[in-house]
């Protein structure tokens, strides 16, 4: 019983903003969206905390697809899975070229180190149609896993002339509904298509 009291102790502390939350607001990372799960719980799972992400780079990228699946819930009807990624161009304002993207190169920053958590890009954008449903799109989005600690990329990919068309895009990462970094890009009309 102590020790479950003792867990709780320190999950509300944590949800109420403890000293590792003013740590991580000091460092300059993004608002705290934790979860907390009782490690004594008969499930046996550990507590996985998200304090935030530390954005290592923001650019024009270049990558390896290594899986395209088809998705209502992205403009260009398109999810991809790469790998080999590549900052070909640091900055926000860029011009859009098939086969590079827009995105971010990050670290999500809590404990334990090489937990598994699930996270949500979401990608506004202008508007788009997608070509499976026809219907016009200003938001895209889909889940990943990513691992605490460990270096990832979130990228929107000029994979078709379609989902290439100028205007705001703006990058959210959220982890459990809330949002741990936003990043907004200025994409210029590329080559003719």
């Amino acid at each position: 019983m102590r020790g479950m009291l003792m867990s709780w102790l320190a999950a509300a502390a944590l949800l109420l903003g403890g000293p590792e939350s003013a740590a991580a607001r000091r460092a300059g990372a993004a608002p705290e969206a934790e979860t907390a799960r009782d490690a004594s719980s008969a499930s046996g799972r550990v507590a996985v905390r998200i304090a935030g992400i530390r954005v290592l780079a923001v650019g024009v990228f270049s990558s390896t697809v290594v899986d395209h699946t088809h998705s209502d819930s992205v403009a260009d009807g398109i999810v991809d899975r790469a790998r080999d990624f590549k900052l070909l161009r640091r900055g926000n304002v860029v011009t859009a070229r098939l086969g590079t993207g827009i995105g971010l190169r990050y670290r999500i920053e809590g404990a334990p180190k090489g937990a598994a958590v699930l996270v949500d890009v979401v990608v506004r954008h202008p508007d788009m149609v997608n070509p499976d449903t026809q219907l016009p799109m200003n938001v895209s989005s889909a889940q990943y896993e990513r691992r605490v600690g460990v270096v990832s990329h979130s990228v929107w990919n000029f994979d078709t002339p379609g989902s290439m068309v100028p205007g705001e895009y703006v990058i959210e990462i959220l982890h459990d509904r809330r949002v741990l970094v936003r990043q907004a890009f200025r994409v210029l009309e590329g080559p003719a298509r």
